[in-house]
């Protein structure tokens, strides 16, 4: 589904249900995390933006696996 602002359309997602330690996080908050993890190990944000985008998608499986070593669980869509 697209969605108009302004002159800049944007693809609405639906992102999933993000976790920590069994309790759902908002993902503003698992995502603060996720790049917390990512630049303490190295990880650059454009490859840490890549993987925390993919995590969230049906095909994302790996992406999940990297994201969940900063403890994070992703329900994807």
């Amino acid at each position: 589904m697209l969605a108009q602002s302004g002159p800049f359309q944007f693809r609405e997602r639906n992102m999933g249900k993000y976790f920590l330690d069994d309790h759902e996080l908002p993902e503003p908050d698992a995502a603060n995390r996720w790049f917390a993890y990512a630049e303490s190990h190295g990880i650059d944000i454009a490859r840490a933006i890549s993987i925390w985008e993919d995590a969230a998608t049906e095909s994302g499986a790996e992406s999940r696996k990297l994201v969940g070593a900063a403890g994070i669980t992703i329900d994807a869509p």
